[in-house]
């Protein structure tokens, strides 16, 4: 989230706020957004410790979001069609329409100007 936001700086493009990175650990949560540095944190991960800097200078938002209302879980676990159907939903995944899958031949133009010239050569033959 962090690196598209600085991609964004560097094209020029502002933000209105900082981007908000949505989790349901309420444990990761609290060790990020705690400046107190905890005896049992001793060992974790550098990229805990990026999280916490960006979360203190105010670059990146850490918001919870209820297990339940996870959508990043569809990649993660099994689950019900109902609930593969909720999560789908929320990530607003569509079909792509049947004509995508043709090839040029299969194509009808409105003009004939916008048909291609190999297309005009080809109905010919």
């Amino acid at each position: 989230m962090y690196w598209l936001r600085m991609l964004l700086r560097e094209l020029q493009v502002s933000l209105a706020s900082a981007p908000v990175v949505w989790c349901d650990n309420i444990s990761a949560l609290a060790l990020a957004s705690n400046p107190i540095f905890h005896a049992r944190s001793k060992h974790i991960e550098v990229d805990y410790h990026f999280v916490r800097e960006k979360v203190a200078n105010k670059d990146i938002l850490l918001q919870h979001v209820p297990t339940s209302l996870q959508p990043a879980d569809i990649f993660t676990k099994g689950h019900t069609a109902d609930r593969f159907c909720f999560l789908r939903d929320k990530l607003a995944i569509t079909d792509l329409p049947a004509s995508l899958w043709g090839n040029d031949k299969d194509k009808a133009y409105v003009n004939d100007k916008d048909k291609p010239q190999h297309a005009e050569a080809a109905e010919r033959h």
